[in-house]
């Protein structure tokens, strides 16, 4: 299972590997000749290659020299004890969304970038920001603040994954709403199958459906404005209930493939990758993830989260992967340059065909396992509304321990509400 929000695999690539040495310690000299780099990415992934390619290529086009440390998933939580020092030994982070957004920002030592996003990309007449564009600008700035303190070059986001030769009707006309879904649902319970796989032991996994049901029903800020309602109340609203109910239709009818309750991840992902269930609900790195055991001739296809009832589809949550600046970095000028040159279009086209990552520029044509969801968020159909890191403890404590109750089918939808609505209550009364 990934860690940082399991929307950080990589696959297997060819490109140019860094002969610039990965090495401990900063000696930057805050001269504009270097620069260190602190990435997310372990040495022998598809996006760390891809990366080592831009800096060789980077330094040979400036004479600028790139100290790489190939951190792992987590640079940011090595850095933070170093932030209230003279020397913070990294001028560039190149992590996700969550950590430099809530992580770095929350603390005051996230650099704004719009300058950066101003900047023309070089050999184009675009700007960085025409290039991320508005929407994927927008969750790259703090709740409550006004300028982004993230350049994303890749997006990461969830559709229901299923083997376009197994259902070659799919991969022609995907289910736009939930009435179609349930009719291709139960044809598939006709033949005496459970349809969808679920890894019950994930409990964020298996919120995904609250949180998508609720938008859906609710509009684009259904789910945050629930969470933010420390009164509970809104939970109890008609159109919660609603989206509970079909959480509960899910669970009671025997949609969800047998045993999940009890699954521990892998082992219904392996099911689904094996063929014993038609259809899961995942990540875009499910493809990359499920490969290696996979029935051979797997065709991994995907369509987004249907409408409900004539209303909008819900739109996607995203997780995005890129670049943020230190505000005690020394060589933050240097460190800017490198982020309009990663993105050129021939580094997106590499994280998009070799490591089947989406990139963020809309003109690089994603994998065909994940071709529609990149449409999705190119069309700005993303969740732009966030409830805040001081709700994360709320949602792990309160929403996901009665969510498993639902999904599981041990509480009826209308218990559902009036517990989450109790328990909401309870929680901030406490706090």
């Amino acid at each position: 299972m990934r860690t940082t929000t399991r929307l950080l695999a990589a696959g297997t690539a060819t490109l140019l590997t860094l002969t610039l040495a990965a090495c401990g310690g900063s000696s930057s000299s805050g001269d504009g000749k270097e620069f260190t780099l602190w990435s997310m990415w372990s040495e022998g992934e598809a996006d760390q290659k891809v990366m080592a390619q831009a800096v060789a290529e980077f330094t040979k086009a400036t004479g600028i020299r790139v100290k790489v440390q190939w951190k792992g998933r987590n640079p940011t939580k090595a850095l933070l004890p170093t932030l209230n020092t003279s020397n913070v030994p990294a001028d560039l982070l190149d992590t996700n969304n969550t950590e430099l957004v809530s992580a770095l920002a929350s603390t005051g030592n996230a650099l704004d970038m719009t300058p950066v996003y101003a900047a023309k990309v070089p050999g184009e007449d675009k700007t960085v920001g025409d290039l991320v564009g508005d929407a994927y600008k927008t969750v790259a700035t703090p709740v409550g603040g006004t300028s982004p303190v993230m350049v994303p070059y890749q997006a990461s986001s969830y559709a229901f994954f299923y083997d376009g030769k197994s259902h070659p009707e799919l991969a022609a006309t995907a289910p736009e709403n939930w009435d179609e879904f349930f009719t291709a649902l139960d044809a598939e319970k006709a033949k005496g199958r459970r349809p969808i796989a679920q890894d019950g032991s994930l409990t964020g996994y298996n919120a995904y459906y609250l949180t998508y049901f609720t938008m859906a029903v609710a509009g684009d800020e259904g789910y945050v404005n629930a969470v933010k309602d420390k009164t509970g109340q809104t939970w109890l609203k008609p159109a919660y209930l609603e989206a509970a109910k079909l959480i509960e239709k899910l669970a009671k009818g025997g949609y969800f493939a047998d045993g999940y309750t009890a699954s521990k991840f892998p082992a219904q992902q392996q099911k689904w990758a094996n063929g014993d269930a038609d259809f899961i609900y995942g990540g875009t790195w499910l493809p990359r993830e499920t490969l290696p055991y996979a029935k051979q001739g797997f065709d991994y296809r995907a369509f987004p989260f249907p409408a409900v009832g004539g209303r909008p589809a819900p739109p996607a949550n995203v997780a995005l992967v890129g670049f943020g600046i230190p505000a005690k970095a020394k060589n933050q000028e240097a460190a800017k340059q490198f982020i309009s040159f990663f993105l050129q279009k021939k580094y997106q086209d590499q994280l998009a065909s070799t490591a089947k990552e989406i990139a963020i520029r809309p003109d690089v044509p994603a994998a065909p396992e994940v071709a529609e969801i990149k449409k999705l968020l190119d069309a700005g159909r993303i969740v732009k509304v966030r409830a805040g890191s001081d709700f994360s403890e709320y949602q792990t404590k309160v929403i996901f321990p009665v969510n498993d109750e639902l999904i599981f089918g041990r509480i009826t939808a209308a218990e559902f509400v009036r517990k989450l609505a109790d328990e909401t209550v309870t929680y901030w009364k406490n706090r």
